[in-house]
């Protein structure tokens, strides 16, 4: 694991929760139907002319607004198993401090002053940063 997987962490959920309103989005808007008026007559005599309403549903729309969605839902699993690759080793690591440095930082999102403070009991930023850069060196 690197240091760039582990700051996309929180965009990442983040982009999980976007993708997720417009998923929402998108089935309120495919139960939605299009309707219009028409002019008919009666089938028999005396042919009276009348106007009807139909209601349906576009199919190009509708298949265009499906098909983004399949795109949607696919990316947002992508998403959600790097989210998921990223807790998990945040999990394996044995070492409490660095795992403490982890948390705070990229998924609580903790400035390193507040990480350091947090873990070491005092605000030197320097100490955390360091002991993580070590450790992700390994």
């Amino acid at each position: 694991m690197d240091a760039k997987r582990l700051e996309q962490f929180r965009e990442k959920t983040r982009e999980v929760k976007m993708l997720e309103r417009k998923i929402e989005k998108l089935e309120k808007q495919s139960k939605e139907s299009v309707s219009d008026v028409v002019q008919a007559s009666m089938d028999t005599f005396p042919y009276t002319r009348r106007s009807l309403k139909i209601t349906g549903r576009d199919n190009r729309s509708h298949r265009r607004m499906m098909d983004l969605k399949d795109r949607l839902i696919k990316r947002k699993r992508e998403l959600e198993l790097e989210v998921e690759e990223i807790e998990a080793f945040i999990e394996t690591v044995e070492d409490s401090g660095i795992r403490q440095i982890l948390e705070l930082r990229y998924i609580d999102g903790l400035k390193w002053r507040e990480v350091s403070h947090e873990v070491y009991g005092y605000p030197s930023e320097e100490l955390a940063r360091i002991k993580l850069k070590r450790f992700l060196i390994k």
